[in-house]
């Protein structure tokens, strides 16, 4: 009887396979899960890049508002534009240089997402971005400047400061300006994503007019919005009769 017996008994090797559980076909589920959201994370179904999209359109509404701002307040504003960052300044006309805007959250200094970063032509030449935004002196740290260096006008020369010099963020203008009478003068901006070709970018044309446009299925740029649309020929001519 033993031995026949150990005929019908078979090793865990020997047996035929039964299958994955449910368990494991569960934790499968999940981790296959958890890889796909995070790859469609940033990238919708179709293909875009919903996050440079975003960035992309709020850089044109902001640019779009500050050039109306400007107009109504009646001052030159500039756009110092980073790697990663970009902020707002005001051109003080008393003093002629360019000084920050502290108190309006519209040019308020932003930053773009991790994985993304800016690059910029200037007359069809691309200029190398520093990777962060330069330290800037406020007003009242001006004033509060001024009072300390009139302070130390009056120690004798052995007891003053022999280190105290500008900070270098005043010898780094703005790239971009916006006049007070609403021109913008011409830029082109494209917002990439890990040093991949830009699907997305913002121009501002000799015409002031201000474009977002990203790329189609043929690689080519398309228009998507501006600030100044062609005025149709049958819609003006009957605009003038009235």
């Amino acid at each position: 009887m033993p031995q026949r017996r150990a005929l019908f008994m078979k090793s865990p090797s020997q047996r035929s396979p039964t299958g994955f559980t449910l368990i494991e076909v569960l934790v499968v589920i999940v981790i296959v899960g958890v890889i796909v959201s995070i790859a469609t994370l940033s990238v919708d179904l179709l293909g875009r890049d919903s996050e440079v999209e975003d960035q992309a359109q709020r850089l044109w509404a902001v640019l779009k508002q500050t050039r109306e701002e400007s107009e109504l307040q009646s001052i030159n504003v500039g756009m110092y534009i980073a790697a990663e960052e970009y902020e707002f300044l005001r051109l003080d006309q008393r003093q002629n240089a360019w000084v920050p805007i502290t108190d309006d959250k519209l040019y308020a200094a932003r930053e773009l997402p991790e994985g993304l970063r800016f690059r910029l032509w200037l007359d069809s030449r691309e200029v190398i971005l520093k990777p962060k935004l330069p330290e800037r002196v406020t007003e009242e740290e001006k004033e509060e400047q001024t009072e300390e260096e009139k302070e130390e006008a009056e120690l004798p020369e052995a007891l003053r400061s022999v280190d105290r010099e500008p900070k270098a963020a005043q010898t780094d203008p703005p790239q971009v300006v916006i006049l007070s009478n609403g021109d913008i003068m011409p830029f082109e901006i494209q917002i990439e994503r890990d040093r991949q070709a830009a699907e997305w970018r913002l121009q501002a044309l000799p015409d002031t007019d201000l474009r977002i446009e990203r790329r189609n299925k043929q690689r080519e740029w398309e228009l998507v919005r501006q600030t100044h649309p062609p005025v149709d020929e049958k819609e003006a001519s009957a605009n003038a009769r009235k």
